[in-house]
């Protein structure tokens, strides 16, 4: 039996005083049909996939598996849910800039056009990042015509850091993890009046931008939701932490959907465990991990304050595991194991991490309630965000996987 990993579950999960405090974060984010709307009607818009694991399922001694892929969201090159949330704000933001200075507010054709571009290239967008958030936020200012700032820490590996600068934006990588490059960039936009596009919130959403962000993330909910057979017959939802922004989107959109709330498991790797360490201390409390993980998207010492309040009224379980659980499923994922082949990237495989340890894990599987009925979906939030480190966790190659896929008939 492994002892591994760590296991909270919350107390405070749906209690009336959990959710009188996260009402006002609850009630800002309420209504994302604007940037749903918006968002589908973009030309490089597709619904992304959402996998049925039947033949793993079985193996795991499970009822159903579905995966939610963001593996291609915008193709490969950005290949992250990331991609919907910092793009989206960045045309919000020029929008209204531009409305400011004409009073009149123009489509995002009009500024993909360049038609206001004397008026957009003199704002300027910027954020510190692990990778994701950065690669979408330069590539919806080079669509909508503004300057792009990204910061990156010390563990940032240079692929992603090539990967943003091939979109035109300026990165600056400084000393130090990431809420060292967070605070950087708060100053820096601050001191320059350029603007700080992040899913992070101090103030329940109030401020537009971190609600922008996570109004466009749920597209991928919204299609998810969509796309599962039976939503009420879920019994488990995982997601991965962070500061736990977009768990809370995903968790929001399913308390919406849902006649009973399913279970709603939030993983973290051992040396990044901002979350469980608040859940288990039933307040925001930092991580005291080394920050050192392959899963380099979810590398934040502090949570997210507004979305705290959100997780701690919704979510039920707060999973803490090793980087080599992640390698494992990885591996898993793109095998196949009779399905389809999935390429995951290293901060979207803790769901499925679990799920297979708890297969040989009784401890594990009776903790998170785990049976032969369970209906489960994984939110697999990005693929290949570094094809080199992706090829030398695996053995091998994205573009290998996804070949594999796309032989693979999936039935109708």
């Amino acid at each position: 039996m492994t002892t591994d990993y760590a296991h909270c579950r919350n107390a405070k999960r749906l209690t009336p005083s959990a959710e009188e405090k996260a009402a006002e974060c609850a009630r800002n984010l309420g209504d994302w049909s604007g940037a749903v709307e918006e968002i589908r009607g973009w030309p490089e818009y597709a619904p992304q996939p959402l996998h049925t694991l039947d033949q793993t399922a079985s193996a795991l001694g499970i009822g159903k598996l579905f995966y939610k892929d963001e593996s291609q969201r915008f193709g490969r090159e950005l290949g992250s849910f990331k991609a919907l949330g910092a793009p989206y704000t960045v045309a919000s933001l020029l929008r209204d800039e531009v409305a400011r200075v004409i009073g009149e507010r123009p489509t995002t054709a009009e500024l993909r056009s360049g038609k206001y571009r004397r008026i957009t290239e003199r704002v300027t967008v910027c954020v510190a990042t692990d990778g994701n958030q950065g690669r979408g936020l330069a590539y919806g200012a080079r669509e909508f015509g503004c300057r792009c700032v990204i910061y990156i820490h010390g563990h940032v590996s240079a692929g992603r850091k090539e990967a943003i600068e091939r979109f035109g934006a300026i990165v600056i990588r400084i000393d130090g993890e990431y809420e060292a490059s967070v605070a950087r960039a708060r100053e820096d936009a601050r001191m320059n009046g350029w603007h700080f596009v992040s899913s992070t919130s101090w103030d329940e959403f109030k401020s537009p931008l971190p609600r922008y962000v996570m109004n466009a993330y749920m597209v991928m909910v919204e299609e998810a939701l969509a796309q599962i057979p039976d939503v009420d017959k879920i019994t488990h939802v995982f997601a991965q932490g962070g500061v736990g922004s977009i768990a809370a989107a995903i968790y929001l959109g399913f308390q919406r959907r849902c006649k009973t709330l399913p279970r709603l498991v939030m993983i973290e790797p051992v040396e990044a465990d901002c979350l469980y360490q608040s859940a288990a201390n039933g307040t925001p409390t930092p991580s005291s991990g080394s920050l050192r993980t392959i899963c380099a998207g979810l590398a934040c010492r502090e949570v997210s304050p507004a979305a705290w309040t959100l997780l701690k009224w919704l979510c039920s379980d707060f999973v803490r595991i090793p980087d080599t659980w992640v390698v494992d499923a990885m591996k898993a994922l793109a095998g196949g194991g009779g399905d389809i082949p999935i390429v995951c990237g290293e901060s979207a495989a803790g769901g499925m991490a679990v799920v297979l340890k708890a297969a040989t894990d009784p401890e594990l599987r009776k903790s998170l309630g785990l049976d032969a009925t369970s209906q489960i979906v994984l939110f697999g939030l990005e693929g290949a965000t570094d094809p080199k480190i992706y090829e030398r966790l695996v053995g091998t190659a994205p573009d290998a996987v996804f070949d594999q896929q796309a032989r693979v008939k999936i039935p109708a």
